[in-house]
């Protein structure tokens, strides 16, 4: 059966027969895959490398040894990493019959003068204290001679399934609207998303706020939306759980200047404001009652966080460092922050390893860490204006005054990096905010001065899949529903908040 499938003449008819026969037995269609190969003429394997598993699979090591040396048609990629796989088996099997000379004769004289594999052969001598006698040894060793022929001799085991996850995972990376779990992927029709899988249509309006309305967060149980104002106050909502509706659960009343964030605990039972160059307050949020204080003398705050466990407070002062207080109040610690800058923005990730922070009087990002006392800096291409971190603390996700936004990857394991660059958005004079939402965090939502709320993908660096209008003043933040992924949030100077959800009409 020679010749090629297919309207790019890419797909060799032997290897399709090859790999659905490999298909047919992981899915235990025997019958059918002895079937094919006997109609179309092409046999899975080559008789020469079946009689050489067979033997193997019968423990016939030495018959194995003496074919890998005598035929011609066993072409391994690597003979001497074959016969030591082979000799090591003779190895344990002297062994388990406490046949030692011949053990240790097979370990001197035969393994060890192929100079492959010499971590192993260090460690092989602790086998005879203990030689595994098991199925697996002799499963795990025949899955590593297989591996040692060229995948052109050997179909590898689940490869037909492996080009369709590939294929159906290229189609979901390529599709613009993809916000759903991969399970509800589908062989039968090429993937395609349309827009009405992205939280584009607003349904409801919240009105509670006296003036422009400057940060807003889902709670991390995506049960409760917290929002806070240039009105001096914050607001907790509440979700309906049958109707899907918000309402007013609290009214956080107390701060004298306007609120600039509000933040969840981890355990979203409290919140913590931070008012404009004034103190931060802990609220609870079943009363709506505050709990504590934070602050110094004469000293405002500008920005806020939790530590990671919950247990304390993260300060951004006006004094240009970084505070650290225990929730009674008592000051942990404190620090000197991106050399002696002012801070705008500060975080803490949930290992509580990393402390970000970034001020606006140099471009630059400070990862301080928390264990080694040292500080990795990123410099980046414009002011930073906020900053925020995706879940999985491995993204940092960056507003610059350059109207763009930046991804960098801070996974620990290397050097920061940018990663992706989005714009499209309108950034002048405010300071706009942006987030990670959607299925596995595939989208970035933003505001932006222009009234409206824009939505990339975040694996294409082009112009944004969506734009939403309806706000009738600048957009200053957005906030993705964390467990409903076609819940969007959006925070105005028209003094309201949106709620998107999908136009399924």
């Amino acid at each position: 059966m020679e010749g090629t499938i297919g309207s790019k003449g890419l797909v060799k008819k032997t290897e399709l027969v090859r790999i659905m026969t490999d298909a047919l037995i992981s899915l235990g269609f025997n019958g059918i895959a002895t079937d094919l190969q006997n109609q179309s003429g092409v046999n899975l394997l080559d008789p020469t490398i079946r009689h050489f598993l067979d033997e193997a699979k019968r423990k016939e090591w030495n018959s194995c040894i003496k074919l890998l040396q005598e035929e011609e048609g066993l072409q391994v990629r690597d003979e001497k990493v074959a016969r030591f796989l082979l000799l090591e088996q003779i190895f344990l099997d002297f062994l388990k019959d406490d046949n030692l000379d011949d053990a240790l004769n097979t370990l001197q004289e035969e393994m060890t003068p192929l100079g492959v594999k010499r971590r192993r052969l260090e460690k092989l001598p602790s086998k005879f204290v203990f030689a595994d006698s098991g199925e697996e040894r002799f499963t795990e060793v025949t899955r590593k001679l297989q591996k040692l022929f060229p995948p052109a001799a050997i179909v590898p085991e689940g490869r037909l399934v492996r080009l369709l996850e590939e294929s159906l995972y290229h189609q979901m990376r390529d599709c613009d609207y993809h916000n759903a779990p991969d399970t509800d992927m589908s062989l039968c029709f090429d993937h395609c998303c349309w827009k009405s899988k992205i939280p584009s249509k607003t349904v409801q309006t919240l009105v509670g706020h006296t003036d422009e309305v400057w940060f807003l967060k889902f709670s991390n149980n995506g049960k409760y939306l917290a929002s806070s104002s240039k009105d001096n106050t914050a607001i907790i909502w509440e979700i309906n759980a049958e109707g899907g509706e918000f309402s007013m659960k609290h009214k956080l009343e107390g701060h004298e200047k306007p609120v600039v964030v509000v933040l969840w605990s981890p355990d979203d039972q409290q919140v913590i404001t931070c008012g404009e160059n004034e103190v931060i307050r802990r609220w609870d949020v079943g009363s709506g009652q505050c709990l504590q204080t934070y602050g110094r003398v004469d000293v405002g705050s500008i920005s806020c966080g939790w530590l990671h466990d919950g247990s304390g407070i993260i300060g951004a002062m006006a004094d240009r460092r970084i505070y650290l207080w225990n929730l009674d109040g008592t000051e942990i610690e404190h620090e000197q922050g991106q050399r002696g800058q002012k801070i705008y923005d500060v975080a803490m990730t949930s290992d509580g390893k990393w402390l970000v922070s970034v001020g606006r009087e140099q471009n630059e990002i400070s990862l301080f860490d928390r264990v080694t006392r040292g500080e990795t800096v990123i410099q980046v291409e414009g002011m930073v204006t906020s900053f925020s971190l995706s879940r999985d603390d491995k993204y940092l996700l960056v507003n610059l005054i350059t109207q763009e936004i930046h991804v960098w990857m801070i996974d620990g394991r290397r050097e920061p990096r940018r990663v992706y660059k989005f714009s499209g958005h309108k950034r002048s004079r405010f300071v706009i905010r942006s987030c990670f939402g959607g299925y596995d965090d595939n989208f970035i939502a933003s505001g932006s001065e222009d009234s409206q709320v824009y939505i990339w993908h975040t694996d294409f660096e082009k112009g944004p899949c969506c734009v939403l209008p309806g706000h009738g003043g600048a957009v200053n933040c957005v906030s993705w529903n964390p467990t409903d992924l076609h819940m969007l949030a959006s925070a105005s100077d028209d003094k309201t908040i949106r709620i998107w959800g999908l136009d399924l009409e």
